[in-house]
């Protein structure tokens, strides 16, 4: 293995770390605030206690809860795609390239990795319709976007990029014959 490029481990391995933190601090971090309103009579729906305090949640948080209410299969769904799903790519990811340092050839790793690269912005689009779906919450209901979910989209475009990186690597394109090289005499 070459010592330049993305796959060295002088750049490459600190960039793989570096998407694992993003992910654990995305998963964790508050990812959006519902603020519940009744809209012309919110200030009237708070004093009466009908309206409940703003609830911020993480990405683990929101899927805690559906687990746990009446959504347990959109929980589960949000649990594979937003949790699961990037957990695996990343270790897949990091397995491929240390057994690409070792010289290993294509291996179902490789394979893997390339199937799941298909999917790479999968869990941020979940999360998106997650999002989309409470802003249309009635009586003017707020949804406010936290910092925990640039973070989670960090990661996953972080790990898309190396994927890619990677793959490219492993599979580097085929070159083009030079046209003027070796061509007949007109």
């Amino acid at each position: 293995m070459t010592r330049s490029g993305w796959t060295n481990q002088t750049l490459f391995d600190p960039l793989i770390w570096s998407a694992h933190i993003l992910l654990g601090v995305g998963l964790a971090a508050p990812c959006m605030t519902i603020e519940p309103r009744m809209g012309r009579h919110s200030t009237l729906g708070a004093w009466l206690g009908l309206i409940d305090d703003p609830h911020t949640y993480s990405i683990l948080t929101g899927i805690e809860a559906l687990l746990r209410g009446d959504g347990p299969w959109i929980g589960a769904i949000l649990l594979l795609f937003s949790v699961l799903f990037p957990i695996a790519k990343l270790i897949a990811l990091r397995v491929a390239v240390v057994e690409r340092r070792r010289g290993t050839p294509r291996n179902p790793t490789h394979r893997l990795l390339g199937k799941l690269g298909k999917y790479s912005m999968a869990d941020v689009f979940v999360v998106a319709l997650l999002v989309v779906a409470s802003k249309s919450f009635p009586g003017g209901t707020r949804v406010h976007l936290r910092w925990g979910l640039y973070v989670f989209a960090a990661a996953a475009l972080l790990t898309m990029v190396l994927t890619c990186v990677a793959d490219r690597r492993q599979n580097p394109p085929e070159r083009m014959p030079d046209p003027n090289r070796n061509s007949p005499p007109l």
